[in-house]
């Protein structure tokens, strides 16, 4: 346990090393998204808002802040593969990692265009599947009890945006437990044991990107999560190697380091 802790000390202070360019990245992607967050709002509202449905303000500030919550879940998005370089590094540093993919630059480059793919592939699915059903059924079951359905403009499309995001990264799943597992990270068996309690933070997660406590809601967005956790862990089943983390061998670094002098 002590040796974990140490481990995850030594990461978190390379992390906060790095701390001002992970800023950086955040604050200028937050910047630089604002600009056009107003664009992104009015095609959410016409892609995704039902016919009949109206969208309101309710607060002077309320669009502004919309705006700056969109650009902040940009910029995260944008400074997300940054940390997990920094990281890789970290990791990579303090053990012999080997990544399941061809040995050089060629490996970033391999796992950038799959984790890119899967990005896009999970926040479509998002965006042009589940939520215009989604919407279209809360929409229905409200105009069917003669309810006219007034939207908050902040709360439906911070939901629209939310979900995008978090099914864009669930996505990912596959190539983030691949790692762990044939890396030694995490067992198989660990993932096994502990998939009740997986069940339970996607219903978490569920519960907190869905508007009120409606139990319909919160099932339409954690069916998909659970049913996507259960195909990265047949292919984790399928492509995952137990390797045992080691840290470099100090005699063999001193004996590389005593023939090259």
């Amino acid at each position: 346990m002590s040796e974990a802790i140490e481990n995850l000390s030594a990461i978190l202070l390379t992390l906060r090393n790095k701390l001002i360019v992970i800023a950086a990245v955040l604050f200028t992607g937050i910047i630089a998204s604002f600009q056009f967050t107003g664009s992104l709002i009015e095609i959410m509202k016409n892609d995704l808002l039902p016919e009949g449905a109206k969208l309101v303000y309710v607060s002077p500030l309320e669009v502004m802040m919309l705006e700056l919550k969109l650009s902040i879940i940009i910029g995260v998005l944008i400074t997300l593969p940054i940390i997990a370089f920094y990281v890789y590094r970290a990791i990579s540093k303090r053990y012999s990692v080997k990544i399941p993919v061809s040995i050089g630059a060629g490996q970033f480059v391999f796992l950038g265009v799959a984790a890119i793919v899967m990005f896009v592939f999970g926040a479509s699915y998002s965006y042009f599947l589940m939520l215009p059903l989604f919407l279209k059924y809360l929409y229905m079951d409200a105009a069917s009890s003669g309810v006219t359905a007034t939207y908050s403009i902040f709360k439906f499309i911070s939901f629209i945006a939310s979900t995008t995001a978090i099914f864009g990264l669930v996505f990912e799943l596959p190539i983030v437990l691949t790692f762990l597992t044939r890396n030694g990270f995490v067992k198989y068996s660990t993932l096994v044991t502990y998939r009740k309690h997986i069940y339970v933070l996607v219903m978490f997660i569920a519960a907190v990107v869905t508007p009120g406590a409606d139990v319909f809601s919160q099932m339409m967005v954690a069916v998909p999560m659970v049913i996507f956790f259960e195909i990265s862990m047949v292919i984790v089943r399928i492509l995952g190697v137990k390797n045992k983390l080691s840290k470099p061998d100090p005699s063999s670094s001193a004996a590389g380091i005593s023939r090259r002098i």
